[in-house]
Parts: structure tokens; C-alpha cells; sequence
């Protein structure tokens, strides 16, 4: 197994070159199958059209004509499998799905190619096993998992081998050895080229997500920061504006935190930032979001909820705040400004009436909770 990643970012990787974590896995597999089904699908028809236009050599290579009908029917039948697997990809498709059905065309096409091989008249063993190659480096260009295409390169060469036992029987044993290795080593190459190039797409995956993560984290809490915030925000006012529904904010501050700070430093601030942070988390749904709009401001989306239960929710937050003991300082306050969105609402239209109802609330003595003027 492998581990990339500094101190707070660890990421393991198997002897396959893929995720320990099957979850992540999982999702990098979602990520690769979404991005490879546009290369995937022209591909399989490229193949299938290229695949079909070598019947025009098969006119100069293959006198009986019996046979050339045979090899002709068996390139059309394979345009056809490619253009039908064409049209079924552009159907979304399971991730399991689209790798399994890619390993299957693959194998099927090996199958095609083979079959040719088999019913050449006169088919001269070099130029086939040079063939064969170009098919495993084919393999492994198409996208697919790492593993499905090793899998697959043996099966093409095993019976690829298999079938020159049978018809090339005066092919001497230097000759065949000779194939076998330099067969051996195009998939041996192709192979660690392909678990690279898979190990680098996976931590490269990993480290874009880790920055995404911490681009919208706060450093301190670890709950989402202002930007994540107003992108959050914008997008369920989009959604309220197309779809209706309810959907309420809470903006909160800690009162006098200048003389927190003032009185027992910013580390102690810092500890009660995060401290309140981690009380709020524990009393909001999974589906709220909550963030940190600066400094000991807060913010808390409300999807589904109306004004009632979001004051509701103030309320009890109000309530665990000021009867929790925070060491060193002792008791704190919050105040709060509840809003809910109105129809022609934007952010700044919502933001700025909750603001304006978190103000008020400090002007009516701190400690409160206000929903309107």
C-alpha cells in the first residue's frame, strides 16, 4: 500500500494502485466514468468504422470466396456491436455498468479480431502477433479500470497463442518464444505505464478535492467559510426563485468579543469561536448549513423552514449559549436576526434584513432574538 498526502491529509492507496477508502473510490470512479464515456463513445465507433474498412484488404488477401464472406460478415457484425454499444453508452449508465460493459466490448472485440486470424487462408504468424500487439496497446488506451485491463490483455494474448499452436504447427519454438516474450513485454510495459498514469489521476483527484475542501473551509472552525457561504446561498435562491418552497437564514454574533479579546487574548477567542461552533453544529440538521461569515459572525441556511421554526431554533441556541460555561471567560451571549425568503428576494435583499434584525437585537440590549422590524 501506498500513502500520499502531508501531516492532516493522508490518503491510502492499494498494491492495485486504488483507493483503501471505498467510499472515495468510489467517487474517483464516478469522476473518471462521467469524463471517459465522451472519449469512450466516438472511440467504439472510430473502431468499429476502422475495423470494417480493412475489408477492402481482405478483397487482396483472400482468394476463396466463401471466406471472404465469412471475414466480411464478421467485420460488419462488429460495426454493428460498436454502433449499438455507441448508442447505449449515451444513456447514463452506473459506474459498474459502463467499466464492465467497456471490458465486455473489449473482450468481444478481441474475439472479432481473432476469429479473423483464424480464417485467413495464408495468415503469416509475424505480421499477426504484430497485430495482437497493436490490439493490447489499444487496451489500454481505452479508459477503463486498471485491473479490467490487465485482465483483458491476458485473455487477447492466451488466445491469441492458444489458436498459433493450432495453425501455425510449423512455426519453430524460437520463433514462438520470440513472440511470446515481445508480446510479454508490450503488456508488461503497457501495464506499469497504465498503473502510473492511474496512481497519478487517483492523487491528483485526491489533492484537487483536499484543495476544494479547504477553499471553502474556515481555518479555525472548520465549517464553511463566507465565500462557500454566498455560493451555498445563491444557489437555494435559484432553486426558491424556479421551485417555491420555504427557506429561512439566521445571522448571529458574540456579543462584546472585542472584550473577550481585550480581557483574556485571541487565543481565548479563538477557543470560544470554536467552541460555539461545535455547540451550534450539535443542535442543526444535517441539511442546514452552517458557516462562518467573519470574524464571530455567523450564519445558518434553513432549507424547508419557515420563520416560526427558525426563530424557534434561535431561541434554543440562544438558550444553550448563555447557560454554557465557557473556560476561561465564563458565560457568553449571542444575538440573532431570523428572516425567511420573500418572493423577488436576492441574497443581498435577504442578507441585508437579517443583518439588519442581528443589529437590532444588540440595540435591544444583546441577548435577543428578532425576526422583524
Amino acid at each position: 500500500m501506498g500513502v500520499l498526502g502531508g501531516k492532516d491529509f493522508r490518503v491510502r492507496l492499494s498494491f492495485l494502485g486504488e483507493f483503501v477508502d471505498k467510499e472515495l473510490e468510489k467517487e474517483f470512479a464516478g469522476h473518471e466514468a462521467m469524463h471517459s464515456v465522451r472519449f469512450a463513445r466516438p472511440a467504439v465507433l472510430l473502431l468499429g468504422i476502422l475495423y470494417f474498412s480493412f475489408a477492402v484488404s481482405d478483397t487482396f488477401l483472400t482468394a476463396n470466396r466463401h471466406t471472404f464472406n465469412l471475414l466480411l460478415l464478421n467485420r460488419a457484425l462488429f460495426l454493428s456491436v460498436s454502433i449499438l454499444f455507441h448508442i447505449w453508452l449515451k444513456k447514463g449508465r452506473s459506474i459498474n455498468e459502463f467499466f464492465l460493459s467497456l471490458t465486455l466490448y473489449e473482450i468481444i472485440g478481441a474475439g472479432f479480431i481473432i476469429h479473423v486470424f483464424y480464417n485467413y487462408e495464408a495468415p503469416n504468424f509475424l505480421i499477426q502477433t504484430f497485430n495482437i500487439m497493436i490490439v493490447l496497446i489499444v487496451v489500454y488506451i481505452m479508459p477503463n479500470r486498471w485491473s479490467y485491463k490487465v485482465l483483458i490483455s491476458l485473455i487477447i494474448s492466451i488466445g491469441f497463442f492458444l489458436i498459433c499452436f493450432k495453425i501455425f504447427p510449423q512455426v519453430s519454438s524460437r520463433e514462438l518464444a520470440a513472440s511470446i516474450t515481445n508480446t510479454t513485454i508490450v503488456i508488461a510495459l503497457s501495464a506499469i505505464s497504465s498503473f502510473q498514469m492511474s496512481r497519478h489521476k487517483r492523487i491528483q483527484f485526491a489533492n484537487n478535492k483536499e484543495l476544494t475542501r479547504l477553499s471553502s473551509r474556515d481555518s479555525l472552525t472548520g465549517i464553511y467559510n463566507r465565500h462557500r457561504f454566498e455560493e451555498e446561498l445563491h444557489r437555494y435562491i435559484r432553486h426558491m426563485h424556479r421551485y417555491g418552497g420555504q427557506l429561512s437564514l439566521i445571522l448571529f454574533d458574540i456579543d462584546d468579543f472585542k472584550r473577550i479579546n481585550d480581557s483574556f487574548g485571541h487565543a481565548v477567542g479563538d477557543k470560544i469561536i470554536v467552541n460555539v461552533t461545535e455547540l451550534v453544529k450539535l443542535m442543526i440538521r444535517e441539511t442546514d448549513f452552517f458557516s462562518r461569515w467573519g470574524g464571530e459572525e455567523f450564519a445558518i441556511i434553513l432549507p424547508d423552514t419557515d420563520k416560526e421554526d427558525a426563530t424557534r431554533l434561535a431561541h434554543r441556541l440562544r438558550t444553550r449559549i448563555c447557560c454554557t460555561y465557557f473556560e476561561p471567560v465564563g458565560q457568553i451571549t449571542c444575538s440573532f436576526g431570523i428572516d425567511s425568503f420573500k418572493p423577488g428576494d436576492n441574497i443581498d435583499t435577504l442578507m441585508k434584513r437579517v443583518d439588519k434584525f442581528m443589529y437590532m437585537a444588540k440595540e435591544a440590549g444583546k441577548d435577543q432574538v428578532i425576526n422583524a422590524f
